[in-house]
């Protein structure tokens, strides 16, 4: 009889200790499906233009500089670097946020109602890196709308417009294929001819401009 009461308390204890791992393995596992993955709140920058040429001539020039660059022996340039604020109006999903270089900060009030002047704002402050490849290709994707800002014919502008379009796919895809600054600087290499005739074409179209107006001075003298 001894004998089974012993052996009863031995089961009796093994149950309890049992349960007490299955409820703290039930634990950890809530534990885990509930943690955040480390980089659930880190935001995604969006593409800032704080490289984004003044003027047509400007970008024209500049894309020329870039494809000698690396066209040439020499290494590439490091990237530019942007000391950028962010500031964030309101807080949850109906947040939202400017951005202005540290170095020039304006007023992002833009005519937000008086409710919206109440919301809590904040500041953050990051380092935005632009490498020379990423400069080319941004500036190739925004001569559209940098010749926008200008008074050029309609005819001068749908061209600046195809041919950016057109330079700008082959270029996506190119460099879709190239991992790091030295495979990207080869798949451009190759694609030299179509940025050395797109640079002749947008510098016509500046010349062009010039040309215009000249005259136009010239007549507003007579």
């Amino acid at each position: 009889m001894q004998k089974k009461q012993v052996l009863n308390q031995f089961y009796c204890v093994v149950a309890v200790v049992s349960a007490m791992l299955v409820g703290l393995a039930g634990c950890n596992q809530t534990g885990t499906a509930k943690a955040e993955p480390a980089n659930a709140r880190v935001k995604k920058l969006p593409k800032l233009k704080f490289h984004r040429p003044d003027s047509f001539p400007t970008a024209v020039a500049r894309l020329s500089e870039i494809r000698e660059v690396i066209n040439s022996a020499s290494p590439l340039p490091e990237p530019k670097v942007f000391q950028v604020v962010e500031v964030i109006h309101g807080t949850g999903p109906g947040a939202h946020s400017h951005y202005h270089l540290a170095s020039a900060p304006v007023d992002h009030s833009h005519g937000h109602d008086d409710d919206h002047a109440q919301e809590e704002s904040n500041e953050k402050n990051h380092e935005v890196e632009v490498d020379v490849i990423t400069e080319m290709t941004d500036i190739v994707k925004w001569m559209p709308d940098i010749a926008g800002d200008t008074d050029m014919d309609k005819d001068s502008w749908s061209s600046v417009k195809t041919e950016s379009e057109s330079l700008y796919s082959q270029l996506n895809e190119t460099l879709s294929k190239a991992t790091g600054p030295e495979e990207q600087r080869k798949a451009v290499q190759k694609m030299q001819s179509q940025l050395l005739a797109f640079t002749d074409a947008m510098e016509a179209v500046v010349a062009g401009m010039n040309n215009s107006a000249g005259d136009s001075q010239e007549s507003s003298k007579e």
